[in-house]
């Protein structure tokens, strides 16, 4: 992957909206630079210049623990991308309660459409197209099941969530780029899963899986880590995390 295009052009606009307010006679308070729609068109246009190159990867050989369908992937993204990342998405101000979100335990950005059905799809933030892209190159999405839905979490410390499943209205894939902080994460049994007698078509149940989620890592998860198993995140210890989760929204 390759953000450095957009890293120079966020660390730019930081540049020129600092000289701005220099040039002022008065300290008053500003307010975050405005963005038009010439602007937004502007970044749009970079991104589309700077397409994300990203190889066919064997996933096989990234599977974690022993639960069937959890992958890991250090390092998928470097510093500069991840930087990157961060700037994208506190680009929105943190007023904007229409884009930002505030849980118990944390806050949050929706980007693609709201999930319920019918789905009305909506088309993400060029810099998430190209993530979504980036995915399918990786043989990791289909082509067909291409991420055209994001959730884009911030943990402070202190924040995480209780143990879910991502249900039935998602094509059975998630994957979780973490930036900014590190996490830990459990998988554990559903409860009806743990109360079945019925197991010949399926493997071993595995008690617990519980593993660091590093900056700048891709977590993804399917088969039965998605039907049969719950997953929560851990108190963040330190730092502010940001979690990209992508998927595909199957309801119609």
């Amino acid at each position: 992957m390759n953000f450095r295009q957009l890293l120079r052009e966020e660390r730019l606009r930081a540049r020129q909206a600092a000289e701005t307010e220099s040039q002022g006679t008065c300290a008053a308070p500003q307010e975050p630079p405005s963005r038009d729609a010439s602007d937004a068109t502007r970044v749009t246009a970079e991104w589309a210049r700077t397409p994300l190159n990203v190889s066919e990867i064997d996933i096989e050989q990234f599977r974690k623990g022993p639960i069937p369908g959890v992958y890991y992937i250090p390092h998928w993204i470097s510093e500069d991308e991840e930087a990157a990342v961060l700037e994208r998405v506190y680009s929105i101000p943190d007023d904007n309660d229409k884009v930002w979100v505030k849980l118990k335990l944390r806050r949050l950005q929706m980007w693609g459409g709201e999930v319920k059905a019918p789905f009305n799809p909506q088309p993400l933030p060029q810099w998430l197209a190209q993530i979504s892209q980036a995915l399918v190159d990786a043989g990791i999405f289909q082509k067909n099941k291409r991420p055209n839905h994001a959730l884009i979490n911030e943990y402070d410390v202190g924040d995480g969530i209780l143990p879910h499943e991502d249900g039935p209205s998602y094509f059975p894939l998630v994957a979780i780029v973490s930036a900014g902080a590190e996490c830990r994460i459990t998988y554990e049994p559903h409860r009806a899963l743990a109360a079945s007698d019925d197991q010949a078509t399926t493997s071993e149940i595995v008690s617990r899986l519980s593993f660091q989620l590093e900056r700048r890592s891709l977590l993804l998860f399917t088969g039965e880590a998605y039907t049969r198993y719950l997953h929560s995140i851990d108190n963040v210890e330190a730092g502010k995390r940001i979690s990209l989760t992508v998927r595909h929204v199957e309801l119609r």
